[in-house]
C-alpha cells in the first residue's frame, strides 16, 4: 500500500495522521518535569492548523489522537509482529474461516457508570454499516452479519478472511445508549465523549487539551498516569524539534538527525529512543505501462540498486536495506522463507542487472540504456516534503543514471501525489509497503487484484496496478489458514513470488522515531521488550499507555 509510511518524516503530521504516516513532535508552554511526578504525562500529539479543532469521533479521520484512550475496541493487534492485546474482549475464535467468535469482558463500564455490553458492540458495527463514511476500515465490506448473545459477538464474514480479524477487532466501540440518538453520526465532533477507555476529557482549549484518568476503568489498577497533556504541536518542525530535545514532552515521535548528540546527551540518565522498522518504503512501478510491466526490466532496476547506501542517504542508517520478500526484519522474522538468500535482501550488482536489462531487450550505448534506439526513462512522483523520500529518490537517481537510466523526479503536493497514485497516472512512485504486523494484510493491500481499478479510476490499494490469478489464489490459500503451519506455507510462497517478480522493488526500512523519557515513567516499548511500534497516532497509543509504570 502506498501511503506516507513510519518512515516521512515529522513535518507531514496533519497529513500522515489521515493516511496513518508520521505526526511532528508537539511542544508545551510550561516545564512538565515538575508535573511528571505527580502523574502527568506529557506527548506529542495532534497538529494545530495553528490551533486545534475540538474532535473526538472514534471515527472521523479528523479525530484528535487522545480519542483512542477514551475509546477502546475489542483488541488490538501489534503492529510490530502481530500479536493480540485483548481489550472489551478477553479472545476471539476462528470455528470456520468465514465466522470469528469474540468473547466479550464483563465487569466494564462506561464512564458515565452505565453498563457496557454486547448490544455496544452490534450497535456500533451497524452504525458503521448504516453511515458509509464511518466505515473508513472497510470492515462491511468483508462482514455479512453480526449477531449478539449474553458476551459473545459473532461475525460472519462474506468470504474466507481469517486474518480479517484483526481490522474487525480495532473498531472502537461506542455506547448505544448515547450514539443511537446522534443525527449525522459522520459529521458529529463529540465534544462530551464517553467511552469504556482509561481517560476521560478533562478540559479542551485550541492550544492545549487534557486527558483525566477514568477512575472505574476495568483495568484502572493498570494505568500509571493520573493525567495526560497534549499540547498542539506547531506548524514550525524547527520548533516542534526544540520541545522534542528540551525535555518538554515524556513521549514524541520524530525524526532527529544525530538522535544521541541531540536528544539522549541532553538527559543520558533519562532519555531513551527506540527506531526499529515500521514499513518498507519501496520503489512502485506502474506495471500497466512497458517496460515496468516486465519483470526483467523491474530486476535490472532492483539489482543496480545500492540499497544500502540509499538507507544511509535516507534515514542516516538508522534503519538498513530491505528484504524484497515483503517481511519487515526482524518483527516477522518468524514467517521468513529459510530458502531466500540473504533473508532475500538484495545487494547491488552491475553484471546482475546488465543481464536482467538484456532480457528485457534494452543494452547500454554510449552510456544510454536503450531499446529501439530510445533510452530508458522512468519519471519518479513523490511528496516534496517527505525529506527522507526525496534523499532516497535523489540517491536512486544517480545509481540508475549510471545504469543508464534517465531518471527525473516530480515532487507535487501530498495531496497531488495521492491523487496521482490513486488514479495510476504515474511512472513511479515512492510509497510505503506493509507496517501492519500481518503478513496477509501486507500483501494483499499490494498484490490484491480487486483493488486493480483501471487507469483514472481512484483505488485504495495496490496503486501498481498488480494482476496475477496465482498470486489471487495463493493469497486466498493464505485468507483461510487457520493454523500456523498453512499459514507459514502460504507466506513463503507470496515472499518467493514478490522476490523474484518484484512487483514492487523494495528498498528499505521506514523507522518508527520513538522518543521517550524515563524520568517519570517506564515501560516504553524497546528493542529489549518491543511489544508495540512506538508511534503515537494510532492503536498503539492505547496499548503503550496502559503498559507504563510510574518511575
Amino acid at each position: 500500500m502506498i501511503r506516507p509510511s513510519l518512515a516521512g518524516p515529522a513535518v507531514l503530521a496533519a497529513l500522515a495522521c489521515a493516511a496513518l504516516g508520521l505526526s511532528a513532535c508537539s511542544g508545551a508552554n510550561d516545564n512538565t518535569a515538575s508535573k511528571g511526578g505527580s502523574g502527568v504525562l506529557t506527548i506529542q500529539g495532534d497538529a494545530g492548523d495553528p490551533t486545534l479543532t475540538e474532535n473526538f469521533n472514534p471515527f472521523s479521520t479528523t479525530q484528535l489522537e487522545g480519542t483512542r484512550l477514551i475509546y477502546e475496541p475489542m483488541g488490538i493487534p501489534s503492529s510490530v509482529d502481530g500479536k493480540y492485546t485483548p481489550f472489551l474482549a478477553t479472545k476471539y475464535s476462528t470455528p470456520d474461516p468465514t465466522t470469528l467468535v469474540f468473547s466479550l469482558r464483563s465487569g466494564v463500564k462506561w464512564s458515565d457508570g452505565k453498563p457496557f455490553s454486547a448490544a455496544d458492540v452490534v450497535f456500533t458495527f451497524n452504525l458503521l454499516k448504516k453511515t458509509a463514511a464511518l466505515d473508513t476500515t472497510g470492515v462491511w465490506s468483508q462482514m455479512a452479519s453480526i449477531t449478539s448473545s449474553t458476551d459473545t459477538v459473532t461475525v460472519k464474514l462474506k468470504a474466507p478472511n481469517v486474518p480479517f480479524a484483526g481490522t474487525i477487532a480495532q473498531v472502537p466501540i461506542v455506547p448505544q445508549h448515547l450514539w443511537s440518538s446522534v443525527g449525522d453520526a459522520a459529521k458529529y465532533t463529540n465534544t462530551k465523549p464517553v467511552g469504556t477507555g482509561p481517560f476521560t476529557l478533562q478540559k479542551f482549549a485550541p492550544t492545549e487539551y487534557v486527558l483525566k484518568k477514568n477512575a472505574s476503568y476495568w483495568q484502572a489498577g493498570k494505568v500509571a498516569p493520573a493525567q495526560i497533556r497534549v499540547p498542539a504541536q506547531s506548524s514550525n518542525q524547527a520548533t516542534n524539534q526544540l520541545d522534542v530535545t528540551s525535555g518538554k514532552l515524556d513521549w514524541s515521535y520524530n525524526f532527529l538527525p544525530n538522535v544521541k548528540k541531540t536528544y539522549v546527551s541532553r538527559d543520558a540518565a533519562h532519555n531513551k529512543y527506540w527506531f526499529p522498522p515500521g514499513g518498507t518504503i519501496g520503489l512502485f512501478l506502474n506495471l500497466t505501462k512497458a517496460p515496468y510491466n516486465d519483470p526483467n526490466f523491474r530486476a535490472g532496476i532492483s539489482y543496480s540498486l545500492n540499497r544500502d547506501t540509499i538507507a544511509q542517504k535516507a534515514v542516516n542508517g538508522y534503519t538498513g536495506a530491505a528484504s524484497s520478500s515483503g517481511m519487515i526484519l526482524p518483527n516477522l522474522e518468524r514467517f521468513l522463507d529459510p530458502s531466500l538468500a540473504n533473508k532475500g535482501v538484495i545487494s547491488q550488482n552491475t553484471s546482475t542487472a546488465t543481464a536482467a536489462f538484456q532480457k528485457a531487450g534494452y543494452t547500454k550505448q554510449g552510456g544510454k540504456l536503450a531499446k529501439g534506439g530510445k533510452q530508458a526513462s522512468i519519471k519518479i512522483v513523490l511528496p516534496n516534503n517527505f525529506t527522507d523520500w526525496v534523499a532516497a529518490a535523489t540517491e536512486m537517481k544517480s545509481e540508475l543514471g549510471q545504469a543508464g537510466v534517465a531518471v527525473t523526479l516530480d515532487e507535487p503536493q501530498f495531496a497531488q501525489y495521492q491523487k496521482q497514485i490513486s488514479a495510476g497516472t504515474f511512472d513511479a512512485a515512492m510509497g510505503g509497503f506493509g507496517g501492519s504486523g500481518n503478513p496477509y494484510t501486507d500483501f494483499n493491500n499490494a498484490l490484491n487484484s480487486k483493488y486493480a481499478t483501471p487507469i483514472n479510476t481512484p483505488t485504495v490499494n495496490n496503486f501498481e496496478r498488480f494482476k496475477d490469478p496465482t498470486v489471487d489464489q495463493d493469497l486466498a490459500q493464505l485468507a483461510v489458514a487457520t493454523d500456523a503451519g498453512a499459514q507459514t506455507q502460504a507466506t513463503h510462497k507470496l515472499e518467493q513470488f514478490m522476490y523474484q517478480q518484484q512487483p514492487v522493488v523494495l528498498l528499505y526500512y521506514g523507522g518508527s522515531w520513538g522518543l521517550f523519557s524515563t524520568k517519570h515513567f517506564t515501560g516504553w516499548p524497546s528493542e529489549q521488550d518491543p511489544y508495540m511500534l512506538p508511534t503515537t497516532y494510532n492503536n498503539a497509543m492505547l496499548v503503550i499507555v496502559t503498559h507504563l509504570k510510574k518511575a
